[in-house]
């Protein structure tokens, strides 16, 4: 929090190309990750249910998800207003009724507009080395709240592991972060699972991605 107290604004950096005619943002990142989350998901994810994705970003995912699990309601959020028109717009070209309308949402913040309860599950792509240790706690915080017992918080992205990069690469990816900002950069397995267990989310798995990324796994304790 800041002096003021109020919540810092996370916007992150998605590199896109130029705005489809219709107005979808196209990320290239987003298109090379998108089937090895969704080979996890299929394992993960019931055939009903309902499930919200923070920061959704270009809306890629989450019109990709919204398709492969048609039984599932999907609801994405971002922070940043061209993001949550490009979520429309991929909503719009998907044509899928499982699909609402997205959420201006900044989990940073303390209060929450309404965006579902009782939830089976709640997503994050590559989000986390992108904001500050207290905007990330805020992301668990709110899963905590919005999930069902039983119900998956599910991050995917970079992570140091026992302290440690796992390559030069991500040393150096997240030098360039907190170059830019010191206060965001790379979360360490054991923190993010820290802060997981707080909000009443025991970790279950942690899932080995391609290019060094991991899948965290947590499911919402009984009350």
């Amino acid at each position: 929090m800041t002096a003021q107290g109020k919540a810092p604004t996370y916007t992150g950096t998605i590199r896109s190309d130029a705005p489809a005619p219709d107005g979808r943002l196209n990320a290239p990142s987003a298109a090379r990750n998108l089937a090895p989350i969704l080979e996890v998901l299929r394992r993960l994810l019931p055939e009903a249910g309902r499930a919200v994705e923070f920061a959704s970003g270009t809306g890629q995912h989450i019109a990709a998800f919204a398709e492969a699990f048609p039984g599932i309601q999907w609801t994405p959020t971002d922070v940043e207003p061209e993001r949550l028109s490009s979520i429309e717009a991929w909503r719009a070209a998907s044509g899928k009724t499982n699909l609402n309308a997205p959420v201006l949402l900044n989990v940073s913040d303390s209060d929450w507009p309404f965006v579902a309860e009782n939830v089976d599950a709640t997503l994050t792509a590559n989000l986390l080395h992108l904001v500050s240790q207290e905007t990330a706690q805020s992301l668990f915080a709110g899963a905590g709240r919005l999930l069902k017992p039983g119900g998956l918080c599910i991050v995917y992205g970079p992570f140091m592991r026992e302290g440690q990069f796992v390559s030069e690469g991500d040393r150096s990816f997240d030098e360039s972060l907190r170059a830019m900002d010191p206060a965001i950069g790379y979360k360490d397995k054991g923190w993010v699972a820290a802060c997981a267990a707080d909000s009443g989310l025991r970790v279950q798995e942690w899932v080995e991605m391609p290019a060094n990324n991991l899948m965290l796994v947590a499911v919402k304790e009984p009350a």
